[in-house]
């Protein structure tokens, strides 16, 4: 289970929060295990839901379309409620919610002998094809009813889910927006999790590895970035991104001896690795080296603080002034940031900048990375980044790789 049900309990209690409804591709997937076919950027409002009740007496539920029962035979998910939809019928339920046609799904041929799996989806859909609703928001009304909340107060990811239960004769609801509630939940992985966000942060540094061991002087960043998305593909994940510097090259191809940072955001099961190295094409100056070992002394004396009680701020201030004690002058203070489903899974308010956020604590299970760029225009650039997870007593890495400066001489 990728959810902390514990931890979520905890929180909803903290709050006066009777369940939590999730709406965002991220959430509805922490929440439930699974994750919907149609859950891209492009995808269908209102399509997914996933209701978790504080109490463990009370259902928690999937709500998706029909067409995606079977699918919930093949990818699962432990949430014990599954309701679906199609299109309006002329009909309600029992409870009042608008029914939908009933969903027959694609038949099996006859006299075949099905695999295990073949037997399940043909089973799901005997189960729950005469129960289909009309929409999502009927869908996710119906759960709410079975858990007997219909007057209780619930948090979600969705401003417009006050107006969507309404619509289904929900209005004594009392609906909480507060995304912040599920990045607080999600800050502490499950072991679960962590399986996942090792192999993550072993597959993206191995492909950010891959692409900076093949610059040579001359290449573009489309060249690069082209490698590392192939590589990490290759490994079963997914990349989002491999920059440079935010402006890319300087003068849009590789340089002979310039120094340039990599920094790769990639996911495997959704969960993403973060990871930054330096590399140069040809051989590294005396300058590039010796900001190189002052960013590795920064992770050093991080490591010193990375493990429970100690905040954000207070690590950050730490490695940034070993770092610029050790020469590195311009240095700024690194940014320390929680990584998982999102690139920063921290708590935030919409509308700010990404680096803005409040200031968190450190706690045995978060997942943190300690992100350590400088770029100087007219010189290059360096880089240092590593994903932690928090121990009781310190913390341990979830990559393997060396934090050698990487020189391509050839």
């Amino acid at each position: 289970m990728l959810l902390n049900r514990p931890r979520a309990n905890e929180i909803m209690e903290r709050e006066g929060v009777d369940a939590l409804v999730a709406h965002l591709p991220i959430n509805v997937y922490y929440l439930s295990d699974y994750w919907g076919i149609f859950n891209t950027p492009v995808g269908y409002d209102g399509a997914y839901f996933a209701f978790l009740p504080r109490s463990d007496n009370q259902q928690a539920s999937l709500i998706a379309p029909a067409l995606e029962l079977r699918r919930t035979e093949t990818k699962g998910t432990w949430m014990d409620g599954l309701y679906g939809f199609t299109s309006p019928a002329e009909d309600v339920f029992a409870d009042g919610t608008l029914r939908g046609d009933n969903y027959a799904g694609w038949q099996a041929r006859p006299g075949t002998e099905l695999t295990r799996l073949e037997q399940r989806w043909v089973d799901v859909v005997g189960r729950y094809g005469k129960e289909m609703s009309a929409n999502g928001f009927q869908a996710l009304a119906r759960a709410i009813k079975v858990a007997d909340l219909e007057k209780a107060t619930i948090a979600t990811d969705e401003p417009r889910l006050s107006d969507w239960l309404a619509s289904c004769g929900l209005d004594q609801i009392k609906v909480l927006y507060r995304t912040d509630l599920f990045n607080e939940t999600r800050m502490v992985k499950t072991p679960d999790e962590l399986v996942l966000m090792k192999q993550a942060a072993r597959i993206n540094e191995t492909s950010l590895i891959t692409a900076a061991t093949a610059m040579r002087e001359g290449m573009t960043w489309q060249e690069l970035e082209d490698i590392y998305m192939a590589k990490i593909a290759e490994l079963g994940g997914r990349g989002v991104y491999m920059m440079c510097g935010v402006g890319e090259l300087p003068d849009g191809k590789v340089r002979q001896d310039e120094p340039i940072m990599f920094d790769a955001l990639g996911r495997y099961q959704h969960y993403h690795g973060d990871f930054g190295r330096c590399a140069v094409a040809g051989t590294a100056s005396d300058e590039h080296r010796a900001r190189h070992q002052s960013i590795c002394l920064g992770w050093e004396v991080a490591q010193e603080y990375l493990r429970p009680g100690i905040s954000y701020s207070e690590l950050s201030a730490k490695v940034g002034d070993a770092v610029r004690k050790s020469g590195f002058k311009g240095f700024r203070n690194p940014l320390v940031h929680g990584l998982g489903l999102e690139h920063t899974d921290d708590p935030k308010h919409p509308g700010v900048q990404p680096q803005d956020k409040p200031d968190q604590v450190l706690q045995a299970g978060m997942v943190v990375n300690v992100d350590m760029p400088h770029s100087e225009f007219g010189w290059g650039s360096v880089h240092m980044e590593d994903t932690v997870v928090i121990t009781d007593n310190g913390c341990e890495r979830l990559g393997t790789a060396p934090f050698d400066l990487i020189e391509n001489n050839t």
